[in-house]
């Protein structure tokens, strides 16, 4: 599969997917992208990228962190889910934070333009996480802070394979996406 075709793959799913990811169910996002901003003890004033933010689990609390004086960025494939992102950034008066859909692999921002980059549970999201990565290093400023989340290995088996063996029955044009 190409890169097009997994990216644009990749977007349907997650766009489909909008009406339930803050699902109870799902509650984990916000708990981890919490827990990722709170190791990441952001300050006022700095200026941080949350590549594939989601519905914004982990930009919105930096937002927060950051306050007034900080901006942050919320980049995602899925405009569902960024829509999702705004709703909540809004009905919370945060003003300090945006959202736009990007393939964080071609962002394109000048190198060190962020104080702290976070990618929440997406890098495994990639077909080569290592340059990925490169690249978040590279947007990087000397001595910031660079946070990535992952799955341990078969973490959610066995609901993993009886959830896709499942969707298979009804929708054998939808799988996990495989690298």
């Amino acid at each position: 599969m190409s890169k097009e075709d997994a990216l644009a793959r990749a977007k349907a799913v997650f766009n489909a997917a909008s009406d339930y990811f803050d699902a109870p169910a799902l509650s984990f996002w916000n708990r981890f992208g919490q827990q990722t901003i709170d190791h990441l003890a952001l300050r006022p004033g700095d200026r941080v990228l949350d590549v594939c933010c989601g519905s914004g689990a982990s930009a919105i609390p930096a937002a927060v962190r950051v306050g007034a004086a900080g901006q942050v960025l919320g980049i995602d494939i899925a405009e569902s889910l960024l829509q999702l992102a705004r709703d909540k950034a809004q009905q919370q008066g945060l003003e300090n934070i945006k959202f736009q859909v990007g393939d964080f692999e071609t962002l394109g921002f000048p190198d060190e333009s962020f104080d702290a980059i976070v990618c929440v549970f997406g890098i495994f999201f990639v077909p080569d996480m290592q340059a990925a990565v490169r690249e978040l290093w590279r947007m990087l400023r000397p001595g910031g802070k660079l946070a990535i989340t992952s799955w341990g290995e078969r973490v959610f088996e066995p609901a993993n394979r009886v959830f896709w063996d499942a969707i298979a029955v009804e929708r054998p044009d939808s799988s996990p996406i495989s690298p």
